[in-house]
């Protein structure tokens, strides 16, 4: 019997289409992108929508942002019921302050068993690095923490300012060990206006477009545009 192919939707308006339907359930993702390309928004959606839409609990970590700021700037985005999520606690976002890194894992189980969560967010996975200058113990804290999330069957999406630890310090790139899927968020200037876009790296278990496409962020979150036509000057990189 074939297995069921279960996808876990962002909910972000026209993105699913483009990897297939959804994320595939259970899969790790990295989310990539200098400061400005519409992380924090992409990876709030899709624990926003799963509570609101899916009947999926989420819960968002921060390790910068102070909880209050980020949903008073959701909130500004459109996102006014978001607080009725909130007080269901069908979502949450909790900053962790981690003093001891050996201890994330353990953080991060505990708020998944306390909210009974099908979706996580750890933003960002780039901050790690600073709570240890020792590469190997930040490589195992990441590897344990997914070996975790796949243990609890949870779909993660992980933003990062790099593709790598601590933009290459490291030398080895997050995505060759960890995760199941790299996407790739720009915000280039192109003559005299600024273009967001997306790029879908790689996606495991699933068929999934490899043009760039435009992105938009405005009131009511973020769309991205199936058409992948830009103004010539358009580059990334």
């Amino acid at each position: 019997m074939a297995e069921k192919d279960v996808r876990v939707k962002t909910g972000i308006n026209g993105f699913d289409e483009l990897i297939g339907g959804g994320i595939p359930d259970g899969n790790i993702v990295l989310l990539s992108g200098a400061a400005g390309t519409g992380k924090s928004i992409f990876a709030f959606e899709f624990i926003y929508h799963g509570a609101k839409k899916f009947n999926d609990n989420g819960v968002y970590i921060t390790l910068e942002e102070f909880p209050e700021r980020f949903i008073a700037n959701a909130k500004k985005l459109g996102f006014s019921d978001l607080d009725d999520f909130l007080a269901q606690k069908k979502m949450t976002i909790v900053k962790t302050e981690i003093f001891d890194i050996y201890k994330l894992v353990s953080t991060i189980e505990d708020l998944i068993d306390q909210y009974k969560a099908k979706r996580l967010v750890l933003d960002s996975l780039s901050v790690l690095s600073a709570f240890s200058d020792k590469p190997f113990i930040v490589r195992k804290a990441i590897l344990d923490l997914a070996s975790m999330l796949r243990r609890q069957n949870v779909t993660a999406i992980f933003p990062s300012g790099v593709s790598t630890i601590s933009d290459g310090h490291f030398g080895v790139s997050v995505e060759e060990y960890v995760v199941d899927g790299v996407i790739s968020m720009f915000h280039q200037m192109a003559g005299t206006q600024f273009i967001r876009a997306i790029n879908i790296v790689k996606m495991r278990g699933t068929a999934h477009t490899e043009n760039l496409h435009p992105l938009i962020i405005k009131e009511g979150g973020i769309t991205v545009v199936k058409s992948s036509i830009f103004p010539e000057n358009f580059t990334v990189g």
